[in-house]
């Protein structure tokens, strides 16, 4: 994700929180139980075999 794209979502983060939205609609309830995470800095010609390589060690 690209650090304009990081600020976005911070800035709907803390716009939820002053408007006091409900946590069963905010976007966060409909990713509350993802297995899945973000990480960056790798080049973008890795393969997921090498992604998988990496973590593994």
């Amino acid at each position: 994700i690209p650090l304009t794209k990081v600020k976005l979502i911070n800035e709907l983060n803390e716009r939820e929180a002053d408007l006091g939205v409900n946590e069963s609609v905010s976007w966060h309830s409909e990713y509350k139980d993802s297995a899945w995470i973000f990480v960056g800095g790798f080049p973008y010609e890795l393969t997921e075999g090498d992604i998988i390589c990496v973590f593994s060690q």
